[in-house]
């Protein structure tokens, strides 16, 4: 069960494949199914929604659950996670060198390590594959092996958890310029602190990189204000890129946040209006 990740589940896809070689009968219409299987597994990525998890553990013992948002202790079996599903999504590298204070990444993977290559998650006839690495770049020849392995193939890449600017360089852009890109190239804006890095960077890939679309998630409502990131944003207008909003859930309940994920989550508006502009306009059509 996939509690609350519109992205598929690897952890999932690796149990079912498990089970699958081991001559078992899969059933994911969860919690449906729940109390007539001889086993049930569930996924939580977001803390929020642990009680719902308890919830259903409370109802039905057998249920094995874990995940960032739910326990961090539980671990697959070796010989699950050993499992490599070929369904064009996954993980070549896990862990990561920062360790940014909202991030659940270090204290669940650990630091950075290769885990596989490309031909570990492609089914052999998908035109792209997405991969969830957290920090790619931070093992720049691995890096560069994956890139070669998808230019060989014709793959296109979609980096979903965006590059980390910060270890961007000029050999990394060229890098970017062979491959096929699937959602464009992707960065995050995650603290105010980024942003003499950001401009410097931007400037970099405005002179090397030859695609037009640069994108960023930008955190807000985690420990900064609201004039932070509205900061944040407007830079980002400035530079010419395309900005989208990633609500901590600890965000405060206020229409302002909402209003800014409006603004810049819809590209159209980000590049028509200003902030104030545009909850003018919105104020004025409702």
């Amino acid at each position: 069960m996939n509690i609350d990740s519109k992205l598929p589940n690897i952890a999932l896809k690796k149990i079912e494949m498990w089970h699958w070689q081991n001559g078992d009968s899969i059933e994911w219409d969860m919690p449906v199914m729940l109390g007539q299987t001889d086993m049930a597994y569930a996924s939580c990525i977001l803390t929020k929604n642990a009680s719902v998890v308890a919830n259903y553990k409370g109802l039905h013992p057998e249920l094995i659950a874990g995940g960032t948002g739910y326990d961090l202790k539980v671990k697959l079996p070796p010989e699950i996670e050993a499992m490599k599903p070929r369904i064009n999504y996954g993980f070549t590298t896990r862990g990561c060198i920062r360790n940014c204070p909202f991030c659940f990444v270090p204290k669940a993977e650990g630091y950075i390590k290769r885990v596989g290559n490309l031909y570990d998650l492609w089914d052999g006839r998908a035109k792209a594959i997405t991969l969830y690495d957290n920090n790619i770049l931070a093992l720049p020849q691995h890096f560069e092996m994956i890139c070669s392995e998808a230019l060989h193939s014709g793959i296109a890449l979609d980096f979903n958890q965006g590059l980390d600017i910060r270890l961007l360089h000029k050999s990394t852009i060229e890098w970017l310029n062979k491959i096929k890109l699937k959602g464009g190239v992707r960065f995050a804006f995650d603290s105010p602190e980024l942003e003499p890095i950001i401009r410097e960077k931007v400037a970099m890939l405005r002179q090397y990189y030859k695609r037009k679309y640069i994108f960023f998630y930008v955190l807000v409502g985690f420990n900064t204000t609201f004039e932070q990131d509205l900061h944040r944003c407007n830079v980002l207008r400035e530079l010419g890129c395309r900005p989208y909003i990633m609500r901590h859930e600890n965000t405060p309940k206020e229409k302002r946040y909402i209003r800014l994920a409006e603004w810049c989550n819809q590209f159209w508006t980000f590049a028509k209006y200003d902030y104030e502009t545009f909850c003018r306009e919105y104020e004025n059509s409702h």
